[in-house]
């Protein structure tokens, strides 16, 4: 299994591609793409579905596409929902390009086991930055996609209406920190850590 990140869109989103033989899982396509079907194509890679940590605008921005163009579903957790459905009013009001509004085809839930074309990924609901806001744990390559909860010696932010400092470091505390200190953590936005190094450095824990 192989884990390869993609900077895309306006915001500089970590759009994950896990692949495993010719399969692959598309974590976070917050824009651009083309340049997302490149690497596919050039890797030989058949995607089998989109999953995302949150809802928010530059996270969401190139599923709408690629769920056309492969005929795949779309994951998301269902308090995020809502997110989604505000996506490109909330971009214009960034004055980011115009994104079109996917449409949610599957629900996360927390502790769900994902198997997709043999790429298994542990769900963790980790709300605190947003309302449905997960961490995907794939143990086989011992590395967890955080999003916008946790980044390199820093968290994610909390002061949106529907957010909750309390509520983000409760997620990080019981779900994050607990994973083995050799975790690599790869967020949404941002240079990857480990959970140990997050231990020991992380201001905010």
């Amino acid at each position: 299994m192989k884990l390869n990140t993609i900077v895309v869109g306006p915001l500089g989103v970590n759009c994950y591609i896990i692949s495993k033989d010719d399969k692959a899982v598309i974590i976070d396509p917050g824009g651009d793409a083309p340049e997302i079907v490149k690497f596919l194509e050039t890797n030989n890679l058949v995607p089998v579905a989109i999953v995302n940590t949150n809802g928010h605008f530059d996270h969401i921005g190139g599923v709408d596409e690629l769920v056309k163009k492969y005929d795949i579903p779309f994951y998301i957790h269902k308090d995020d929902e809502f997110l989604v459905g505000h996506g490109a009013q909330t971009a214009m009001m960034f004055g980011t390009p115009a994104i079109t509004n996917p449409t949610v085809t599957n629900y996360l839930s927390d502790e769900e086991e994902l198997e997709l074309s043999g790429i298994n990924i542990k769900v963790m609901h980790t709300p605190g930055h947003s309302p449905g806001g997960v961490a995907l744990y794939i143990k086989e390559i011992a590395s967890v996609i955080t999003g916008d909860t946790v980044f390199l010696e820093s968290i994610g932010r909390s002061d949106f209406p529907y957010a909750s400092h309390d509520q983000l470091l409760n997620s990080i505390k019981t779900k994050l920190i607990t994973l083995p200190d050799e975790t690599k953590v790869y967020p949404g936005h941002g240079p990857a850590s480990s959970i140990g190094h997050e231990k020991e450095y992380n201001p905010f824990l």
